[in-house]
């Protein structure tokens, strides 16, 4: 449900001669897993080496930690049946020596796609389950993008959420309490805003959005290294947003609404707040408001015809849902922290499947993630959308996928007992 890996050092080794640098942060850089499933994330952008044949890579990182759902009948060590448990793991230096040499000639803009394989991190015995990045086949490369990407574009950068903390016409910096800042180019004129919750005046337009607002970013990574932000949801207008927490939310019976969160993000600006120190994979609490209101972000689907009807009251909490929540309190606790909701806004789920069928514009999907809540049908119905859906890994959309072939989505789940595709993706990778 959660997977964290520090960073500590990415190097690469030439065939001869030292080490080149390519990310040396003054502290462990920490990257959330489990969402890169389907999406990208920036570990360091136009880093300067020289040119030259390297036959190797090297990322060095502090102890990794993860949180996971045993969804197997029986314990694992001391992680029960049913229940949601903490990992851990040691230091360690992973080296990727590459197939081929890797040839770098003067001015050439390259991509390295660090792919990181967490189920072959996760070691399990009938007495314990850990983390051990020594094991094989943990990091892998690409040097080319994926399949489906534009022409011109590496990657693509979805869902960066956090503080606007500069912004002009042409450039936006966003900042997550967690994962950091973020930087992109951007054109006032022409970017797509999106106002999931009817915060803007007159409606959505880039005039909305101030320094001090809360938004979230969509962008793509272009060849030359540059970020180009393509879309903005608005998700709290106001230059003194109030304290927001994202997460995965899951069955936990000992909280009022029945579910826990488990933290993938969060936005916080109340000095001395429990969670100001909450990191990726917290376990939260989650109660709702007295008048708790619920609202869909459809974000690169926004006027696609989303069923937002399925998310629109506490009946439609589901656990493997991502939500983001307006906190109207945090409250310390002997079971840990509290979090109650005055707003709850459903956003993009990360989940790995098997495809079972395809019709149209929709496939199926088996063997959900075992924190998922059951759905009517064991083979629950992916909703994808000509022209606003992005694949990658896959050149013809939905026709070009296979039965039996595993997908990674970034799709709300929506209300499975009334909606007939509960996922609505955003987007589709073909690992």
């Amino acid at each position: 449900m959660s997977f964290t890996l520090p960073i500590l050092g990415v190097t690469l080794t030439p065939s001869s001669g030292s080490a080149v640098s390519l990310f040396s942060p003054s502290a462990a850089a920490n990257f959330e897993l489990t969402r890169l499933q389907s999406d990208s994330a920036l570990v360091a952008t136009n880093a300067s080496v020289p040119p030259g044949t390297y036959t190797s890579l090297k990322v060095t990182v502090a102890a990794a930690s993860a949180v996971l759902f045993n969804g197997s009948s029986v314990a694992i060590g001391s992680c029960a049946s049913g229940t949601v448990c903490s990992i851990s793991g040691n230091a360690a230096t992973i080296t990727f020596s590459f197939t081929s040499p890797l040839n770098l000639t003067p001015n050439q803009n390259q991509l390295l796609d660090l792919d990181f394989n967490y189920n072959n991190a996760v070691v399990s015995t009938n007495t314990s389950i850990n983390i051990d990045l020594t094991q094989p086949n943990v990091l892998s490369t690409l040097t080319a993008p994926l399949t489906g990407v534009p022409s011109g574009d590496f990657a693509n950068v979805d869902d960066f959420t956090g503080q606007v903390t500069a912004i002009s016409g042409s450039s936006i910096t966003v900042k997550s309490t967690l994962r950091g800042s973020l930087t992109a180019s951007i054109n006032s004129s022409s970017i797509m805003v999106n106002d999931p919750q009817s915060q803007c005046t007159g409606g959505a337009s880039f005039a909305c959005v101030s320094k001090g607002s809360v938004v979230s970013l969509q962008g793509v990574l272009t060849s030359t290294g540059a970020l180009d932000g393509t879309g903005l949801d608005v998700i709290d207008a106001s230059t003194t947003p109030a304290d927001e927490v994202e997460g995965t939310i899951y069955t936990n019976g000992s909280c009022s609404s029945g579910f826990g969160l488990i933290v993938g993000d969060s936005s916080i600006f109340t000095s001395g707040s429990p969670l100001a120190s909450a990191s990726f994979g917290s376990k939260l609490c989650l109660t709702l408001g007295p008048t708790a209101t619920f609202t869909v972000d459809d974000g690169i689907l926004t006027n696609q015809g989303v069923p937002i009807t399925g998310f629109g009251s506490s009946g439609d909490l589901f656990a493997g849902q991502t939500i983001r929540a307006n906190v109207a309190s945090a409250i310390s606790g002997t079971s840990g922290v509290t979090v109650t909701a005055s707003e709850l806004l459903l956003r993009f789920s990360r989940l790995t499947a098997p495809v079972n069928s395809i019709s149209g514009s929709t496939f199926t999907v088996t063997s959900l993630p075992a924190y998922f809540a059951a759905t009517p049908t064991t083979t629950p119905s992916v909703q994808t959308y000509i022209n606003a859906t992005l694949f990658e890994g896959v050149t013809t959309g939905v026709a070009g996928l296979s039965t039996g072939q595993t997908v990674s989505i970034s799709a709300l789940f929506l209300n499975p007992t009334t909606q007939p595709q509960p996922f609505q993706a955003a987007k589709v990778r073909a690992p």
